[in-house]
């Protein structure tokens, strides 16, 4: 380990500290950059394609197409309205 120490001073002294560490910049960014689109074509991979796996009925629609209406006569009349509070309140002072 000590002679593997010894290697990166000896490599420090005949680069220069700047150019030691702009190739570790470059070499840290690519080896990132290379990791990230392997695990991008893994995550490709894995998804398939919505016709696969879910089917069109007989009126061409997908489950989620099916029941569209959206109409105030569906609400029930005891429903609570919906409040978003995860988002800070601004202004209360």
């Amino acid at each position: 380990m000590a002679d593997f120490f010894q290697l990166i001073i000896q490599i420090i002294k005949n680069l220069g500290i700047r150019r030691f560490i702009f190739i570790l910049f470059i070499s840290a960014t690519i080896i990132q950059f290379l990791r990230q689109r392997l695990e991008h074509r893994k995550h490709e991979d894995e998804t398939t394609n919505i016709d696969d796996i879910y089917e069109m009925d007989e009126n061409g629609l997908y489950p989620w197409e099916v029941d569209t209406d959206d109409s105030p006569e569906r609400i029930p009349k005891d429903a609570t309205r919906y409040v978003n509070r995860k988002s800070p309140k601004r202004g209360g002072w």
